[in-house]
């Protein structure tokens, strides 16, 4: 597995920078509401919900995972 500045400087590379930018900033907000609806619904089953992680770094992986998908 690549490191996270591994995987940065791969996006922008294939994509360019701009739109590695786009990418991730969409990635980040699909995670921030994922975890959201998430704390949402174990909230109605009255359990205390913690963060799922650094979500930045979450939307970083992603957008690799989709660039690199058919390398």
């Amino acid at each position: 597995m690549k490191t996270l500045n591994e995987m940065k400087e791969a996006i922008v590379l294939l994509v360019g920078a701009a739109e590695a930018r786009k990418l991730v900033l969409e990635a980040y907000n699909a995670e921030v509401l994922a975890n959201r609806l998430g704390r949402l619904e174990v909230r109605e089953g009255h359990q205390l919900a913690k963060p799922k992680g650094n979500l930045l770094e979450k939307a970083v992986v992603r957008v690799y995972e989709v660039v690199t998908f058919l390398d």
